[in-house]
């Protein structure tokens, strides 16, 4: 009998645990200012610098410095909204020597692990999928939060530079790193709102 309640009592703490981690209380939920935000990038072609931008994109953020266990978020990028200076480059970009918008209309950066960076800034350690293929990004971001008449305001800039061709951003005459080098830059200015608390 004595066992019987033994493990009558660690089924119940076992459940009682679970049930706790899954209420957890998730990190608040911001909306995202997208006229006032931006995903962009800069590429160098012939030594010359190329900026450009994204101009569709939908963010889910949930973030919160003091719940960095439970903080998420996902961004989802159109690559046709691409704007990089002029009709003929967008359309080179959007083809399929490049992202090949036709078949992966999108791109995507997703974290749920977040950590303290060493300068007063935080590293969102995610995954970013470009043209179907998936690979680990740890991107640096500055995180400044106002608050003003009852409404929280968060500006978060970062930016990490990766290599098209693991994505296989490149192919025929542009796999060559001779005209269009491999690292480019990726930049991020998002701002968003919530409630304070």
């Amino acid at each position: 009998m004595r066992f019987a309640t033994l493990c009558l009592a660690v089924m119940l703490a076992v459940a009682v645990l679970g049930l706790t981690s899954t209420l957890r209380a998730a990190a608040p939920e911001w909306t995202v200012d997208r006229d006032a935000s931006r995903v962009g990038f800069v590429a160098q072609q012939s030594g010359d610098p190329v900026p450009g931008e994204f101009r569709n994109f939908d963010a889910e953020i949930r973030f919160d410095p003091d719940q960095l266990a439970e903080s998420r978020v996902d961004v989802r990028i159109k690559i046709a909204s691409v704007d990089a200076g002029g009709g003929e480059r967008n359309q080179t970009i959007t083809s399929p020597s490049l992202f090949h918008a036709g078949k992966y209309p999108n791109a995507r950066f997703t974290a749920e692990s977040f950590r303290e960076g060493t300068n007063g800034d935080y590293i969102a350690q995610g995954e970013l999928t470009m043209r179907g293929t998936t690979h680990p990004v740890d991107l640096p971001f500055d995180l400044a939060i106002t608050r003003s008449d009852g409404t929280l305001r968060a500006v978060a800039e970062g930016a990490v530079t990766v290599k098209r061709l693991r994505w296989g951003i490149g192919q025929g005459q542009w796999e060559s790193t001779n005209m269009v080098p491999n690292a480019v830059r990726i930049e991020i200015r998002i701002v968003a709102t919530r409630p304070a608390d």
